[in-house]
């Protein structure tokens, strides 16, 4: 399995935050709005994307999670080679040398799960 040291770490956390305004941009986001997405204060997000702090790890992988949630974000990421192969080799927990997934497939049976919850849940309240 691929091994992040911490130094790695760090300097993924500076390359993706370079990257933070486009990603808010195509989200159609200000920083507020993205930071209480990502589980991150106002004035903490804008001391990032200001480079006056490196984002922690932890707050990496929250975006992380936006970014993957939203096909534009996703396809910004991955077209741009962000934080490298090593990045989704260690998320995904593959051997150095194998080619990380773009797609992770998801049985039918999930989706469908999935959409029954999301349609009983939100679409009876627009009704």
């Amino acid at each position: 399995m691929v091994e992040l040291t911490e130094g790695q770490k760090r300097e993924m956390c500076v390359e993706l935050a370079e990257h933070l305004p486009k990603i808010r941009e195509l989200l159609r986001l200000s920083q507020k709005a993205f930071g209480e997405r990502c589980g991150i204060s106002t004035p903490r997000m804008s001391v990032i994307e200001n480079k006056h702090f490196v984002m922690t790890w932890s707050q990496l992988t929250s975006i992380m999670f936006v970014v993957f949630s939203n096909q534009k974000t996703k396809e910004y990421f991955l077209v741009n080679n962000l934080l490298g192969p090593a990045f989704m080799q260690f998320i995904q927990q593959k051997e150095e040398n194998s080619v990380p997934d773009i797609n992770i497939v998801v049985e039918d049976v999930y989706v469908d799960r999935y959409k029954k919850q999301f349609f009983e849940k939100y679409i009876k309240d627009w009704e």
